[in-house]
């Protein structure tokens, strides 16, 4: 079977993009699983872009490699679709008019409606914001729960479980959860995330975001992906990860817990990944900036970009039958 695709990655996120409709639907799943999975060794998450029926819309399928089925909303897919539709042959496939400095399109996806606002710069997508309002009501639709797992303080968001670091402290002193080289910390966290699996009834994994506020840069909080599976398959990039879905949910969480930055009712947080001391980074410090606006205490609106966003490969796809 020979797909169409482009290949590329939001700050070591890396996904693979799909036209819809090449592969049969009841076999999509099935597909992404073997993209995901080696020798293919497509990234943590496939997506499937199909044809909305207005002008400038997209209706978008997601895969992922730690729960191994579909989910509502990948915030990093979005920052590499932004690429892709200015820079790639996709652009085309769609129709779009990219003579202009920017493009508007619109994701819709199982979360709701997500606009991708693209700049673009001789050619290039210089910058894409993905507006996360619909996600963020999806999350208080899902509900937000405080929970207590393994003696840790926790808040599930959507399908994250979002915990600051000092929570983790406070239960198992002397031990860096900032780091994510195999260790006593990544057995401790991977250990919460198997309770957090159950908790949820998952059968395959679960994912979490930390946090903490000692910033190494220009940044405001750090963020720490943990996803857990049978396979780790998160666990063996060997950088910390950009997550646009989850820094949305720890912009959520942030104001569960009275935390944001700002005083006002919207205002912006700056997110570094990881920390540079326990995980140096080719790339140096990576950011995401996260717009919030609130109501009653409640995220309304919610955008972010990812300072690091790129392709890797286009072409065609020759899936293996086994």
């Amino acid at each position: 079977m020979n797909v169409h695709f482009v290949k590329g990655h939001c700050g070591w996120d890396t996904v693979t993009l799909l036209l819809a409709g090449e592969i049969p639907p009841q076999h999509e799943l099935e597909a992404a699983l073997k993209i995901i999975d080696i020798p293919v060794s497509g990234g943590l998450e496939v997506g499937f872009m199909g044809r909305g029926e207005r002008e400038g819309e997209i209706r978008l399928r997601m895969a992922e490699s730690t729960t191994r089925n579909w989910i509502a909303m990948c915030g990093g897919m979005s920052q590499v679709i932004g690429k892709a539709l200015v820079e790639t042959g996709f652009g085309d496939h769609f129709n779009l008019n990219l003579s202009g400095p920017k493009l508007r399109v619109k994701l819709l996806t199982d979360s709701g409606v997500i606009p991708i606002e693209i700049d673009i710069e001789h050619a290039k997508a210089r910058q894409t914001t993905t507006v996360m309002d619909a996600y963020a009501a999806f999350c208080y639709k899902c509900g937000i729960e405080p929970l207590v797992l393994d003696g840790v303080r926790g808040l599930q968001v959507d399908r994250f479980i979002i915990v600051d670091i000092a929570a983790l402290e406070n239960r198992h002193p002397g031990v860096d959860f900032t780091r994510r080289d195999p260790g006593q910390h990544l057995e401790i966290v991977n250990a919460l995330l198997r309770t957090f699996q159950r908790h949820c009834g998952s059968p395959t994994g679960a994912v979490g975001m930390l946090y903490d506020d000692r910033p190494e840069g220009p940044g405001r909080f750090r963020l720490y992906p943990r996803f857990f599976s049978a396979d780790l398959a998160a666990a063996k990039i060997p950088y910390e990860f950009q997550c646009g879905t989850g820094t949305v949910a720890v912009g959520v969480a942030l104001a569960h817990h009275n935390q944001l930055p700002f005083k006002e009712q919207q205002g912006r947080i700056v997110f570094e990944w990881g920390s540079q001391r326990a995980t140096p980074d080719p790339y140096g410090i990576r950011t995401s900036q996260l717009n919030l606006v609130l109501q009653d205490g409640l995220v309304s609106k919610a955008s972010f970009t990812h300072s690091v966003v790129e392709l890797l490969a286009e072409g065609t796809l020759h899936l293996p039958q086994y």
